[in-house]
């Protein structure tokens, strides 16, 4: 009698642990877990796109009329990603290329397309790699060691770059991310891994972070 006794506090015990541990990471991570919400609340929209078709020459109204479904909005962008353009159109979507899609963005700068992202969720994170690879072949570079606290793969397309994380982040409420750079995008930031050029290595703390993502997605 007393051994259940114990066991059964033993299991209110550890299940209290487990909720309070889920309490203090929603608390911490407060704002993404909004924006989670958000977007399984607000995106509807579903659409396709063959990233090779994408160019640096789409201006703002192109993007527009080329994606009436996104209902995108535009503004000019925050100060704290001025370094992909000076304009961003934006909304949250419901599915990518079949897949389950969280945002869209697309970045202009001087009036012209310099790059465009979509978030997916990281439990599709293997399916959507897969797709890439089926629709523009393996990848022109991988990045073996992580620059920053991830490892990109990278496509050199016909008028751009398209880049991918290859391991889901540490955080299950980060999403990954399509990116694709327009060719006059990369240039004017140096080149990248894709083309060949070498990036900063990742601290020391960006390191354990990725270690401890590759450990508890493995």
């Amino acid at each position: 009698m007393a051994a259940t006794s114990n066991a059964s506090g033993g299991v209110r015990l550890l299940v209290l642990l487990v909720l309070l541990g889920i309490s203090v990471f929603l608390l911490v991570n407060k704002n993404l877990f909004l924006d989670n919400v958000a977007s399984w609340r607000r995106g509807t929209a579903s659409f396709s796109l063959d990233l090779n078709t994408l160019s640096g020459s789409l201006t703002e109204a192109g993007v527009l009329r080329r994606f009436p479904e996104l209902e995108l909005r535009c503004q000019s962008a925050p100060a704290d990603i001025q370094n992909l353009g000076d304009r961003v159109c934006y909304n949250y979507a419901k599915r990518f290329d079949g897949y389950g899609a969280h945002f869209v963005a697309f970045f202009l700068r001087d009036g012209k397309l310099a790059s465009m992202k979509v978030d997916v969720p990281w439990w599709w994170h293997a399916a959507m790699e897969k797709r890439l690879i089926e629709r523009y072949g393996q990848p022109t570079g991988r990045q073996v060691l992580p620059s920053g606290d991830q490892r990109l793969e990278g496509w050199q397309l016909a008028q751009g770059s398209v880049f991918y994380n290859r391991d889901p982040d540490l955080n299950p409420l980060q999403w990954n991310s399509v990116f694709w750079m327009s060719d006059r995008q990369i240039e004017q930031m140096g080149g990248s891994f894709v083309q060949g050029v070498s990036e900063p290595s990742a601290t020391r703390a960006q390191m354990l972070r990725w270690l401890l993502g590759k450990l508890i997605h493995s």
